[in-house]
């Protein structure tokens, strides 16, 4: 059986101030072009199909458009579930009735009782949609408790149906523990009680995972992340998007094969002085990439980010690299801290940026400034 594994699309998705609709349908062209080339007896979206729990309207136009074109025109199924940033009540309204059409959307801990069965020449396989939870709503479901997402993970599978003569698929949005993460994906709580370990997915011929943005497999090649629709955060300028296209055989067997997503519009970062960068453009075939440049410089600059959108019209953040945090120093404002001068603690602000001490001079007029204000402060 041939199947399409994608996830994390986070349609509707605002990044700066700029809507990525346009960006995100000419991804799904590319996932409906594969499905016409590729032809797959089933497309699996591992959740966070939205970016939010209430879409706008665009969101939910291309999400239409994308089923109308693969279940309507190209007769291909889709098997979806719930992330955690989708709101699972809507996204699965109708549910029931959707399901006849091809489009099964499974939103609750319900529904994933029972197999989505589909099949081949090979005979039946099962497919496990696993909704994103959390371990209170394992809790109310199963009627134990759960200490954390790892232990409401197994709680879940251990009591599913499974039918070992068949060939059985999971369907997953979870975070598993040492997989690589990203910038743009939401916490889903915090001390790493979100992990879940890989290893409870190993009885399946196939897992089929969505959270993590990176393309990515932990533990074993058929326990797998297919990435994000699109780079969401300058920390994934290196990666390289794409979806997964996963034959499965006879015996359970998988062939595996990732293929590449062609951003509309790169996302990267360029760091040099406001000159070298200016001068760099005019030979960048690029230049409406989305960009975040990260300046060099000493010296004040006077409108960079006006100079730089001249060339790089999708610019969308400016940082200075003499600002960002030095690894290693810590200006945490301990008790010790509290008990230093204006004239030391305004020394290290001056060093922080100008990487130099105040020159003996610029001390003595400091300190005739402090002793002004110190003295019509007390007279006031």
């Amino acid at each position: 059986m041939r199947i399409l594994h994608t996830s994390d699309w986070h349609l509707g998705r605002i990044f700066h101030q700029f809507s990525l609709i346009d960006e995100q349908r000419h991804a799904l062209l590319q996932i409906i072009e594969a499905i016409e080339v590729h032809k797959p007896e089933v497309v699996i979206i591992a959740g966070d199909i939205y970016d939010r729990s209430i879409p706008p309207a665009s969101a939910i136009g291309l999400f239409n458009e994308f089923v109308d074109q693969c279940i309507g025109t190209l007769k291909v199924p889709i098997i979806a579930i719930s992330g955690n940033h989708d709101g699972a009540e809507r996204l699965g309204f109708a549910a029931n009735q959707l399901k006849h059409s091809g489009l099964h959307l499974v939103t609750s801990l319900d529904q994933m009782q029972k197999p989505i069965t589909l099949a081949d020449e090979y005979g039946d396989v099962d497919f496990w949609a696993v909704p994103f939870h959390d371990p209170a709503q394992v809790a109310d479901f199963t009627g134990s408790p759960q200490t954390d997402f790892n232990q409401a993970h197994c709680s879940l599978i251990e009591q599913l149906p499974i039918n070992k003569k068949y060939r059985n698929v999971m369907i997953s949005h979870c975070y598993l523990d040492g997989a690589n993460e990203s910038e743009s994906e939401r916490p889903l709580t915090i001390g790493g009680a979100d992990r879940v370990d890989w290893k409870i997915f190993k009885p399946f011929c196939y897992t089929a995972l969505g959270h993590l943005h990176q393309p990515q497999y932990k533990g074993q090649e058929s326990i797998r992340y297919s990435g994000s629709l699109l780079k969401y955060s300058f920390s994934e300028q290196h990666h390289n998007k794409s979806f997964t296209m996963v034959d499965i055989g006879p015996d359970g067997s998988n062939k595996i094969t990732l293929l590449p997503l062609k951003q509309r519009r790169d996302l990267r970062v360029i760091r040099g002085t406001l000159e070298e960068l200016v001068n760099a453009a005019k030979d960048d075939v690029n230049h409406e990439d989305f960009i975040q440049a990260v300046l060099t410089d000493s010296q004040a600059l006077l409108n960079p980010m006006a100079r730089l959108r001249e060339h790089y019209p999708n610019i969308l953040e400016l940082k200075k690299e003499r600002f960002e945090t030095r690894t290693g120093q810590d200006y945490a404002r301990s008790s010790e801290q509290l008990k230093r001068t204006d004239l030391d603690i305004f020394n290290d602000f001056f060093e922080q940026v100008h990487e130099q001490k105040l020159t003996e001079q610029q001390t003595k007029l400091l300190q005739k400034t402090l002793a002004a204000i110190n003295e019509q402060e007390s007279s006031s």
